[in-house]
């Protein structure tokens, strides 16, 4: 087999296969996504950082790849497994290959992803290890390597995809503040198209964050775990925000704003990855955009002032807060998609609505 390689898991499990992208090893936390399209968007997410992507779906590639569907300037996942890479067939350019390879991310395709998926939901996402077959290393040693290794959302992977200075403005509009922790591009663009918004780092300080004279903040997606020592001060950050401005926290940052109100978090068996999870709204049911290992204990608000507006169908988890002074929202779940259904955008307005409000 042309660049032969192996997927191995901590439980001791070895997958087969095809090295495609970067002849390159990767280490990381295996998790999969349901997502049938989006590929250009799930490994450019940058709430899978640390993790070895699975696409449960058997064909990626077999559609045209679009740049401008890229959620970060390059892919974040340290790792792609497919059954099948589809993207250099039938005379097409092999750009999934490609853009792996010049970001030294390596592949493997030829998996039993079904068995792999089903491992993963039965026994929990894990530590996992891409290798290419030709290496001297023996499988034995590699495997000693895996299992001596921690886990990745013991890093603080939001210092990792932070942007490293204030960006702005753009849009316009009621002025936005947009604390980075791993923010996507088309939360960029939404936030932006209803607002002036300004970009600051997850480490950005009360006062630098107030000297921009914002009228609300945002904050953003991102990877990791929202407890992290390292999250500590952008906790209580947010603490003090949501005393004096309207606040929309995303993903992580649904989560990081329930912490900061006295909650608490706790980690998922597999995490929710895919564009397919309905959520009960009042009386609605949306399919929604998610990509999270962690949730809001929802036991630990009642001691909060945060109170809960959504929830999962599929495992009853929280899927969106409100605080009890009506300025602050939140959405477990991607309102602007990417990859996914947008059926959800209307939270930002929502928000908008609240800005205007206490304006």
């Amino acid at each position: 087999m042309k660049n032969a390689g192996l997927l191995l898991l901590e439980d001791g499990t070895t997958f087969e296969g095809s090295i495609f992208g970067a002849l390159a090893e990767a280490y990381g936390e295996v998790v999969f996504s349901t997502s049938m399209t989006g590929y250009e968007e799930s490994i450019s997410d940058p709430s899978y950082r640390g993790q070895i992507l699975v696409f449960s779906y058997p064909l990626i590639g077999n559609y045209s790849f679009r740049a401008d569907a890229l959620q970060s300037a390059v892919p974040q996942v340290r790792g792609v497994v497919v059954s099948e890479n589809t993207s250099g067939t039938s005379g097409a350019s092999a750009f999934l290959d490609r853009l792996l390879s010049r970001s030294g991310i390596p592949g493997i395709q030829g998996v039993d992803t079904r068995s792999l998926v089903r491992k993963v939901r039965t026994h929990g996402t894990m530590r996992g290890l891409i290798i290419p077959s030709r290496t001297a290393e023996s499988k034995e040693h590699a495997m000693e390597r895996l299992l001596a290794s921690g886990n990745v959302w013991e890093d603080n992977l939001v210092a990792e995809v932070s942007t490293r200075r204030v960006r702005g403005p753009f849009g316009s509009g009621r002025r936005a503040v947009i604390i980075d922790c791993g923010m996507k591009r088309n939360l960029l663009r939404d936030i932006s198209s209803r607002f002036e918004a300004y970009v600051v780092p997850y480490s950005a300080g009360y006062e630098s964050i107030e000297s921009l004279e914002p009228e609300c903040i945002v904050v953003s997606s991102g990877p990791g775990d929202p407890s992290h020592p390292g999250m500590a001060a952008t906790r209580s950050v947010l603490g003090r925000l949501t005393e004096n401005y309207p606040v929309l926290g995303v993903c992580l940052g649904h989560q990081l704003l329930a912490l900061s109100q006295g909650a608490m978090t706790y980690k998922l068996k597999f995490g929710h990855r895919g564009i397919n999870h309905p959520v009960r709204l009042g009386e609605r049911v949306y399919i929604t955009s998610q990509n999270h290992g962690f949730a809001v204990d929802g036991y630990s608000l009642d001691s909060t002032p945060m109170r809960i507006s959504q929830r999962s169908l599929n495992d009853g988890t929280v899927e969106g807060l409100f605080h009890e002074n009506g300025t602050v929202l939140t959405s477990q779940y991607h309102p602007e998609g990417g990859p996914g259904p947008s059926d959800t955008r209307f939270m930002y307005d929502m928000f908008s609505r609240i800005v205007e409000k206490e304006a």
